[in-house]
Parts: structure tokens; sequence; C-alpha cells
């Protein structure tokens, strides 16, 4: 039942137990001479007293809860962050400003913006001026009309999808957009202030730019545009996590010895794979490590199949249909090319989920340019020392890791729903790799990727087969973790993660410990809310498990917190003008006169059961 009527039934119980009272006749009569005569001397006294306690109560209920009406407040005007770079505000308006907005002095202020419609009910229109509303007052309901009066564009990085968990020594990918700044440039910072990358933005702002995570830990790289002057316009931290992963078991199997078979295995011996690799040289004579056979359980402990076209043909019809289940239940298969594929290699691939067309001509492959001398070291780091280091070996190192990628060769294959395994100089795809089951499937169509390590770039060789086989390999099992609804997460403002477990604790970057409460309105989504108070790494506990989210300080980025802001207050206005159906809101009507009436008629009730009558002579 509503408030109303509870508080209807609770004053009709008081009023008939006093009308009872008042009506209950006296068991023994009234004595001459007494303070009182009998009630049959006072007939109008005590219908009088009934009629006024209902009146009574009446007023009361009115007082509680007084009749709505129409209410037409005229048009609320709403000061939010920025809001004198704004532009005029409405004449004749209403005006309040939000805590956070820049106000002249002398307009009233709100604690937020529920109070404010509390205090001007009624009103049917609703300006927001300035950035538009933060997460205090999103959930607010509006009036039917709400229109925003926005402030200037931010200047700046507006737009940052930080990287992903990076295994140490792997590369990563920022990628971030701008706007404001005409012939801009971007520039990546790690921990020490060095540069490691550098970029123009494209026309409509976005730039990508590349770092290289080192050891095992959590980092803030720093990200910056640049004008024409070379004057910094605006800066982001950029969070980065660094953990250490499992090294990918490999089973590489070749038709054939050659060069790329050798050099392949080398990188991945060196690199710390837990590699089986097997040529065969003809004649039963196999080359490599002890021979394994395919069988199911070996293909369930193999993370990556590396085949070449022509061991893809030799596979017998038990072994394609092995590896097809496998590959389906999580198994990563790469297929490289050395020369054309087959009909039979294009039909296997076709079978196990990847049309291909095409592939029978060469065609030169040049890989993307490195960047600057400087840029490139600083994202290599100090080089490990020799152990027989001379300064002619030194230069010569040096000389060969600075030399420009030779111009490789690759097969004109067209891979139909594919994503690019790699692209070249021009952006254009190398390759691809498409989900099959739960693994993936993968062709590789460059037929000489040895010869950088012939000309010195072992580097570019270790970086290129290195993002082969993590877009390739089995994915690690899965995890259940928290998930935070906000894409970045600001100081100052709540924040919810779901999936959370019962007693999941949070600590901020000064070890201070609060316990997570999750709300049963989420259901099997087991969120709850958390609101950081500084910026910087924060760790949830989850029994032996931990995770870091990293919350940003609106001060240190301030364009990218105000075009949020723009971006969620309009979607929220959106929301409102779709359900918004555009009638009058009825409102309370004023209270006092009923208060009043209230008062007077409860007086004189007092007063009438006080008097007394005057006694007989």
């Amino acid at each position: 039942m509503s408030t109303s009527l509870w508080i209807a039934i609770a004053l009709a119980a008081i009023t008939l137990v006093a009308s009872a009272r008042l009506l209950r006749t006296p068991r023994n009569p009234v004595a001459p001479g007494s303070a009182r005569l009998p009630l049959a001397r006072n007939r109008l006294r005590v219908p009088l007293l009934l009629l006024l306690q209902v009146l009574a109560a009446a007023l009361l209920y009115f007082t509680l809860q007084p009749p709505t009406r129409t209410g037409d407040a005229g048009n609320l005007v709403i000061l939010t962050a920025n809001a004198t770079t704004a532009g005029p505000v409405p004449a004749s308006a209403t005006v309040i400003a939000l805590p956070e907005a820049d106000a002249p002095a002398g307009i009233p202020r709100a604690p937020d913006l529920a109070t404010a419609l509390r205090q001007h009910p009624g009103g049917s229109t609703l300006t927001l001026v300035g950035d538009g509303l933060v997460a205090r007052d999103r959930d607010t309901a509006l009036p039917a009309r709400v229109t925003l009066q926005p402030a200037p564009a931010p200047r700046g990085w507006v737009d940052l999808q930080p990287p992903a968990i990076t295994a140490p020594g792997g590369l990563f990918t920022v990628t971030a957009r701008a706007q404001g700044v005409a012939n801009a440039r971007a520039e990546l910072l790690d921990p020490a202030g060095v540069v490691v990358d550098r970029a123009p933005l494209d026309a409509q702002g976005n730039v990508r730019l590349q770092g290289s995570a080192r050891d095992a830990g959590r980092s803030e790289f720093i990200l910056r545009v640049l004008d024409t002057q070379q004057h910094t316009v605006d800066s982001v931290p950029v969070p980065l996590q660094t953990v250490v992963q499992p090294a990918p078991r490999v089973l590489m199997l070749a038709a054939a010895p050659g060069p790329e078979w050798k050099y392949l295995r080398r990188w991945a011996t060196d690199t710390g794979l837990a590699l089986q690799a097997q040529a065969n040289a003809g004649g039963g004579v196999m080359l490599g490590d002890a021979p394994v056979p395919l069988t199911a359980a070996r293909l369930a402990a193999t993370d990556v199949l590396v085949l070449d076209e022509r061991s893809l043909t030799a596979l017998g019809t038990s072994q394609r249909s092995l590896i097809q289940q496998a590959l389906r239940e999580g198994l990563g298969v790469l297929v490289r090319s050395s020369g054309p594929l087959s009909d039979s290699a294009r039909q296997t691939l076709r079978g196990w989920g990847l049309a291909v067309s095409g592939g029978t001509r060469a065609t030169p492959l040049t890989l993307p340019a490195d960047p600057e001398s400087a840029l490139l070291q600083a994202r290599r780091g100090p080089a490990r020392p020799a152990a027989d280091s001379t300064a002619y070996i030194d230069d010569a190192n040096a000389a060969s890791h600075s030399s420009v990628p030779p111009t490789l060769e690759r097969f004109d294959l067209n891979l139909a729903d594919a994503d690019p395994l790699l692209r070249d100089a021009k952006s254009q795809p190398v390759g691809g790799w498409r989900s099959v089951g739960r693994g993936r499937l993968a062709v590789l169509p460059i037929s000489d990727s040895y010869r950088l390590v012939l000309a010195g770039r072992d580097d570019r060789y270790a970086e290129l087969w290195s993002s082969v086989v993590a877009q390739v390999a089995r994915a690690l099992p899965a995890v259940v973790v928290a998930r935070v609804e906000s894409a970045t997460p600001w100081s100052g403002e709540r924040m919810s993660i779901c999936q959370v477990t019962v007693g999941a604790q949070m600590a901020d970057p000064h070890g201070r410990k609060v316990t997570l409460q999750i709300d049963p309105a989420s259901g099997t989504q087991r969120c709850a809310g958390y609101w950081p108070a500084v910026a910087g790494w924060h760790q949830l506990q989850q029994g032996e498990a931990t995770q870091a989210f990293y919350v940003f300080e609106r001060a240190g980025a301030v364009s990218l917190h105000r075009e949020q802001l723009r971006q969620t207050t309009a979607q929220r206005l959106t929301r409102s003008s779709t359900a918004s159906s555009g009638s009058p809101v009825p409102v309370p009507g004023p209270r006092w006169p009923w208060l009043l009436a209230f008062v007077a008629v409860a007086g004189l009730l007092w007063w009438l059961e006080r008097r007394r009558p005057a006694m007989a002579g």
C-alpha cells in the first residue's frame, strides 16, 4: 500500500478511538454540586467535539499529503562545470549552480541536481549550461523538456584506449584521439620520461603508438600531444600492466629442412618456448627433436601447431581429423607457406574452416619502417653486455640493428572473413586468421622471413614471429575476473565492479582497504559500488586472486574527463527525451494553509475539551 493510504488508515483509527471515548456514557451519575454537570445538559457539546475531531484529522492528512497540482515553475537553468564559457543564460529564468560550476557570486547553489529540482518543483523546462551532469546526477529523474547549452569542446585528448595486459618484452599499442590541435604530433613517454614512439595525428585526430613492456609489474606511461611549435597541449597517463604468462607449447613440423625452419627453431629456443621441432630429410630420416606421433593427447598438450604447405599436404585423413577436432577444442594452427599452396592444402584449410584463394604469385613485401634510431633504442632498452664485447663488435651490432629491413617475399593469398596477422608498410594485411571453435587457424604467406636475421635484424624477426604466435596460440584457461562497468574510472566518482565475491576487498595505492558490499538488486552479476578517493592502481583481493584497476585523476586528464562528461550527458538526455511523454508534471501543493487550519481547529478542540460548564446554584 502507498504511504498516503497508511496515513489515512492511521488517522481514521485515531479518530474512531477518540469518538468512542466521547460517546461512552458514564457509569456513575454526576452528583449535584460536583465540578461537572451531566452530559445531557450539554447536547451540542458532544456533536461539536466529534465534528472537530473529524475535521482535525482531515486537515492533518492534507498537511502531510497536500493535493497535487499542475505546476509550472518556468525555465530552470542549472549551471554545471565550465558554465561561464557556454554563453549567456536565458533571460527571466531561475538559475541554480551545482558544486562544480564556476558560477558568479550571488547565484544560489544546490548540492546536487535532485535538490535543485525539489526546491523548484513543477518546472517543465530544464536548461543545463556547461559540460553536463557528473556521475552524481545522472540517475536523477529529469523534466519533460531538457536542453543542453554546452561549453566549447575541450582541446586535447578526448579518447584513450589503454593497452591490454602485456607479457614482459612484448609490444603494446596505445590508441587515442585528440581534437582542437592543428598539425599535431603525439609522443609516448616511458616512466623515465624517455620518448619511445611518436607519430602525427591523422585527419580525424587519431593516432596509434607502440611501446615495449619491460619487467613484470605496473607502470604509467605518458601520452602527450604537441602543436606545430612543439609545445605540449595536453597529456594523459597510460596505465600498463605487465604480467608473466606461461610460454606457449609449440610443435613445428616441416616437410624438409630449410633456413626458415632453422631460424624459427633458433628463435623459439632463445625465447624460451617449449618447442618440439621436426623436419623430414627424406629416406625416413627426421631432423630435430625426437619424433612424436600426432595423437589427441599430444595435440591437447600443444598450444601452437606450425606446419608448412608440404607437411600440411602430407597429413593423412586420420591426422587431419585429429587436428580439426583439436582446433575446435582450442589448439592454434599456423600454416606458413614457403611456396604456392596445392589444391590438397587449400581443400584441407577449407575443411578446417578457412577458405583460401589465390596464392600462386609471389610479390615483394616491405615491412613498416623503423621509428627514429633514438626511439628504437629507447624501446629496446639497455643492451645485454656481451661476454667478449669489443668496440668493433659493439659498432657492428649497432649498425646492423639500425639497417633498413630487407624486402621479403609473400604470396598473394586471399583469405575470406579473416583478421590480418601482420600489416605491411602501406597498412595492407599480410596473412590472416580466424576463430574455429575455441581455437584459431592462420596462414602466413611469407616465404623468407629468415632474411631479417641474415641482414642483422633479428629484432624485427623476433617481433614478427612473437606477434604471429601470440595471436594464434591457445587461449589461457578462463579465469573469472571482476569487471569494471566504467571504461575510465575517475577518482572521486562511483565505479561499479561486477563479478565480485562475498568478502572481496579493494585496496587503494596507500594500502587502505575497504570491503565491498554486493548489491542484492544486481542478481547474478554480483555488482558492488566503490568510491576511489585517490588516483593510481587499486587492487581487488578475492581470496588468493588479486586484480588491479587504474583510476584516473580528473586534474591529470582534464580534456578526456570533459569529453566523457559531455558524451554521457548527451546519452542521458537522449534516453530522457525518448522516455518522457511531455505532459505536465503534477507537484504537491503548498502545505502551510492546511497546517494553519489544522492548528486553529486543534486549538478550538483543546479549548472545548478543557472548558468547564457553569455549576448549578
